[in-house]
């Protein structure tokens, strides 16, 4: 054999089986080229000293370390799906005199070729499309975008060896798998698996206890820190639980309508679950990754945008003031609250009229558990739920919130609670009992960042009652309450933001430092544009990856299709020779096909579905407790999608069918 014999026998192999390597060179240069962008996003000095631009690094980072990740499972996932398809034609290579030993120096020279037409042809792309992707990032986070084009050596590099890597392991897989096997199993691959699947009863039970667990977690969890620990948990459920499901349990329920006789010895019905009991032995896993991959794009897209829709509220609710100086008291140390005067002279020195003044004494204790009308400081038995938000402010504090006046006796309280309908009589905190003169419909102090939906604001008489539990707090050992003084400030709207900057960070110079814990000073203005560039970036980010997953399961539902189109193109020969019509026959295998193809979009929006409350738990604990617009989010995200799904199944539906034919 010449020199070029294999180099040329393995270009001609790709030209030969470009039905199956296409799809998956393509898929391979996007995705180093998406890999390379976000490295280059990750590695980019312009961005980490733009205005709030810290966080994006590190989004960027996490965004590389999941690229990088379902670049490996992905591509070896396709690689063992091209080399299980190439059986009979390896296997002629070893019948027709060719040893092992050159079958794998044609597969070597082929993962050359890929290698050169992926990475190379990624990189070239990543590099083109990466102004674009930085272009894109600057419009959503309101940045000026800056002139100028830029390669990243360190993202060039990064990415070569990352994917020359995983063609490698790709290539030492298939080696592996030609030398573990005969000629005759090489000959016969197509043909294995005709026998019809047994049902796994273990499977399909465990499925329906994995799922059942995962959604019962995600329904039931009512915390918001409890979300948080337990979201990964419920994740790993319902993904164990889909797997199984779509092995096995779709193989029982399959098998429980075959033995229906009245329903299954019906033309439409036999071939209809017939042919989807052969499917779904052959295609479940493939089934299931769509449906997850599905999942994830949903609920991360959806995700994303509500957060980056909803950075207003956030603000809001994180800042509802637009400048607030907080002085961090004790008995030891009562604050200085002459600087009020000082800090309003501040602001009109600026050039800004304060429309609203406010001053308020609070005491949070971030650490209460609640036992009916008694609440105290949490032990280590307790858990994350029974955590109960508390805040306590005076009388004066809550007429400066609402202009409204109570008349309170010296022990009385009123009280507004997520933890009574207005049964009680009293309420005890910290040991201390107060008679409730009044029941408060609202919140006082508006919407918490709280870490519990369980809540409870106490108004008492005067600043001695507040003290006076500050003080206990910190006799029972409990470091988590803090009593505060806080001083916030409201302009008109239209005032100009760099004279509130300029404000705030005169005050942050003038904040008393000489304290246990210093003075701060907190303003919206100031904080908006961080939190512009922490949302953007995740909705960056979750586009990208959305973007990413949908690729991945375009190519598995284009594998699906071919490889089913050609084990059907038998069938639907001998369908013809024993008597049905052509027509018949097509109605059928297409009714089998769609029912098959748009299981795993249903199982997708079942799991968006049984998810939704947990994903408002976690963006609660985030401070966005909109639930309209991140329903309105999911909502738009599940009909784009399916959209984009039937056109998908349209496209891929017709290669399918010109194989049939």
């Amino acid at each position: 054999m010449g020199k070029l014999f294999f180099p040329k026998t393995a270009a001609g192999n790709l030209v030969r089986n470009r039905r199956f390597f296409f799809p998956y060179l393509l898929t391979g240069l996007l995705t180093v080229a998406m890999f390379y962008n976000i490295a280059f996003l990750n590695w980019h000095k312009e961005l980490r000293n733009l205005p709030g631009g810290g966080a994006i690094p590190s989004i960027m980072s996490l965004g590389m370390v999941v690229v990088g990740l379902f670049a490996v499972i992905f591509l070896l996932y396709t690689n063992s799906f091209l080399i299980k398809r190439r059986h009979k034609e390896i296997g002629l290579y070893n019948i027709l005199g060719m040893s092992k030993r050159h079958i794998a120096l044609v597969l070597f020279w082929e993962t050359v070729y890929t290698c050169l037409i992926t990475i190379v042809g990624g990189l070239a792309a990543g590099i083109l499309l990466s102004k674009l992707m930085l272009l894109l990032l600057y419009k959503i986070l309101f940045f000026e975008v800056a002139f100028g084009f830029s390669i990243s050596p360190v993202s060039i590099a990064v990415t070569a060896v990352l994917f020359g890597a995983i063609y490698l392991a790709a290539l030492g897989r298939n080696l592996l798998h030609v030398s573990l096997s005969k000629p005759v199993e090489l000959l016969r691959g197509g043909s294995v698996g005709e026998k019809e699947p047994k049902t796994k009863a273990f499977l399909a039970v465990l499925g329906l206890l994995t799922l059942g667990a995962g959604y019962y977690i995600a329904i039931t969890t009512t915390s918001p820190l409890d979300a948080l620990m337990l979201f990964f948990l419920a994740v790993l459920l319902v993904i164990i639980g889909t797997y199984c499901l779509f092995v096995s349990g779709s193989i029982a329920f399959l098998k429980g309508l075959k033995k229906r006789k009245s329903y299954y010895y019906q033309a439409k019905h036999f071939i209809g679950v017939s042919g989807m009991l052969y499917r779904m032995k052959q295609n479940a896993v493939g089934l299931a990754n769509i449906c997850i991959l599905s999942t994830m794009v949903l609920v991360m897209i959806s995700t994303c945008v509500c957060m980056y829709l909803g950075v207003d509220d956030v603000l809001d609710t994180m800042y509802p003031h637009e400048i607030t100086y907080t002085q961090y008291t004790s008995p030891e140390e009562p604050g200085d609250r002459s600087v009020q005067e000082e800090i309003v002279n501040m602001a009109v020195r600026k050039g800004l009229e304060p429309t609203k003044t406010q001053s308020v004494d609070v005491l949070r204790l971030t650490s209460n558990v609640g036992q009916g009308a008694d609440f105290m400081p949490a032990q280590e038995t307790n858990d994350l739920s029974d955590l109960v938000y508390t805040e306590i402010i005076t009388a004066d504090s809550y007429a400066q919130i609402t202009g409204q006046t109570l008349a309170l006796a010296p022990d009385q309280a009123a009280v507004y609670t997520t933890e009574s309908d207005g049964d009680w009589t009293e309420v005890t905190v910290l040991g201390r009992s107060f008679p409730i003169a009044q029941w408060l419909e609202t919140s006082p102090t508006g919407t918490h960042a709280a870490y519990s939906d369980r809540e409870l604001i106490l108004v008492v008489a005067d600043y001695a009652a507040l003290e006076d539990l500050f003080q206990r707090q910190l006799e029972m050992d409990n470091g988590q309450g803090q009593l505060n003084w806080e001083f916030s400030m409201d302009f008109a709207d239209g005032t100009d933001q760099q004279a509130v900057m300029d404000l705030y960070d005169q005050l942050a110079q003038f904040t008393r430092q000489t304290q246990e814990i210093p003075d701060t000073v907190a303003s919206r203005t100031a904080q908006e544009q961080s939190f512009y560039s922490t949302y953007g970036s995740l909705l960056f980010l979750g586009i990208f990856l959305g973007l990413l997953f949908l690729m991945a399961t375009v190519l598995i539902i284009y594998y699906k299709q071919i490889s089913e189109g050609y084990e059907d193109k038998e069938r639907f020969r001998i369908m013809e020779q024993v008597g049905m019509s052509r027509q018949q026959v097509r109605t059928a295998i297409r009714s089998q096909v769609r029912a098959v193809f748009f299981l795993p979009l249903i199982g997708a929006v079942i799991h968006l579905a049984a998810a939704f409350q947990m994903i408002v738990r976690i963006l609660s604990a985030l401070s966005l407790t909109n639930v309209s617009l991140f329903a309105l989010c999911c909502l738009g995200t599940v009909v784009v999608f399916g959209v984009g799904y039937l056109i998908i199944y349209r496209l891929t539906a017709r290669t399918y069918y010109k194989i049939v034919r």
